[in-house]
């Protein structure tokens, strides 16, 4: 992706063969083995149609989507409530209202609440209710199997162990941390390196890279 114009390449299957896959956007999400965007003036959210730069409308006014196995999640720009893509009738159904940050992972969909002293887990149900499952996070993160959250003292990561307020250390402090399915990228506090990790048995860090903005990655 072109990070000035925010315009996404496709590769080609061939070193240094990349062609447009779209025109610049808000922002981009996957969900499953499916593409989808916010338009750039974040009046619409499109679905890839799988080949070429085409597009098809599925929904109307977004601010930010998080896509994971869970489903494909969008929140309102007007009030910041969270809605869930339902592909089958193209519909979006309310599920939660706004928070400071949400995170999707395989199975659930998380939400910080706006104040940033509560962790809850959306049950999924029918009936969109939600329960707490940890304190106090920066920002959350998430990998196909689990949640993570940064502490708000020391920015230091932690892994939601699935059970309520039960949490893991994952990582000390970083500037910015982005989780795959296998690995676990932080930037340092003074930005001046990248290193990688595992989800699976944390403590050991490999430097991969010097100093960054940001780290992205994709599941």
């Amino acid at each position: 992706m072109d990070s000035d114009s925010k315009q996404l390449l496709g590769y080609l299957g061939t070193p240094g063969r990349w062609a447009p896959v779209s025109e610049p956007a808000a922002e981009f999400a996957m969900s499953g083995n499916q593409l989808y965007r916010i338009a750039a003036d974040h009046s619409a959210v499109h679905r890839w149609d799988g080949s070429g730069a085409t597009w098809t409308v599925i929904g109307g006014p977004a601010s930010h989507l998080y896509g994971g196995g869970a489903g494909l999640f969008a929140t309102h720009p007007g009030d910041g409530r969270i809605y869930r893509y339902d592909s089958g009738a193209n519909f979006w159904p309310y599920v939660g209202n706004a928070g400071a940050g949400f995170a999707v992972t395989g199975r659930h969909l998380y939400g910080l609440t706006p104040d940033r002293s509560e962790v809850f887990q959306w049950n999924g149900g029918a009936s969109s209710s939600w329960f707490r499952v940890g304190g106090p996070a920066t920002s959350l993160h998430a990998s196909p199997d689990h949640v993570f959250a940064t502490t708000p003292d020391h920015g230091k990561l932690l892994r939601y162990a699935d059970s309520p307020e039960s949490w893991a250390p994952a990582s000390e402090a970083g500037a910015d941390f982005t989780i795959t399915a296998d690995h676990i990228f932080r930037l340092s506090p003074d930005r001046s390196a990248v290193f990688q990790g595992s989800t699976r048995s944390p403590g050991t860090w490999t430097q991969i890279g010097g100093p960054a903005a940001a780290v992205a990655a994709s599941q």
